[in-house]
């Protein structure tokens, strides 16, 4: 059946099955992560993010990440803690700080699986701006039903 003919409580049943298969996908991604490899999903999107533009800094990984630079400080220090990067003086402007993956963090980045929130970009950025429109504001009305337009959520499941 078209989407257009079918009935409206049809295609809630349909979009909240889609939100909670969306869910579940990130869900189980994040846990089997961490599990796997010790590392957040938003410190292997970091990794990843690395691997592919590196070395960058701080503010150029975040602008990647489609994050503030801030919400991006706690995930390098961790990361720089389990010795996955390193923070080396920029080689054009010493003033500027520029993250580079380690050898270790390229072993992980070679093993681990593509982050989640990645894959999610790439889809966004693959659809007209229409469609992102609409469902910016689709999203934003559900945001406004929940009260939960003014809470911080830069990452899925990580209080990173």
């Amino acid at each position: 059946m078209p989407q257009r003919t079918k009935p409206q409580s049809q295609l809630i049943q349909e979009c909240m099955q889609s939100l909670r298969r969306i869910v579940k996908a990130l869900e189980d991604y994040s846990r089997s992560v961490e599990k796997r490899f010790e590392l957040t999903g938003p410190q292997l999107w970091a990794l990843w993010e690395l691997g592919r533009n590196g070395p960058l800094a701080l503010k150029d990984l975040a602008a990647h990440m489609h994050l503030e630079s801030s919400t991006v400080v706690g995930v390098m220090d961790r990361l720089a803690v389990k010795g996955l990067l390193v923070r080396k003086p920029d080689a054009s402007d010493r003033r500027r700080i520029s993250l580079e993956l380690t050898d270790k963090g390229r072993e992980i980045l070679a093993a681990a699986p593509h982050p989640a929130q990645g894959h999610l970009l790439a889809g966004l950025e693959s659809m007209e701006r229409g469609r992102i429109l609409s469902l910016q504001e689709a999203l934003q009305t559900l945001e406004g039903v929940l009260h939960s337009e003014n809470l911080e959520a830069p990452f899925f499941f990580s209080e990173q």
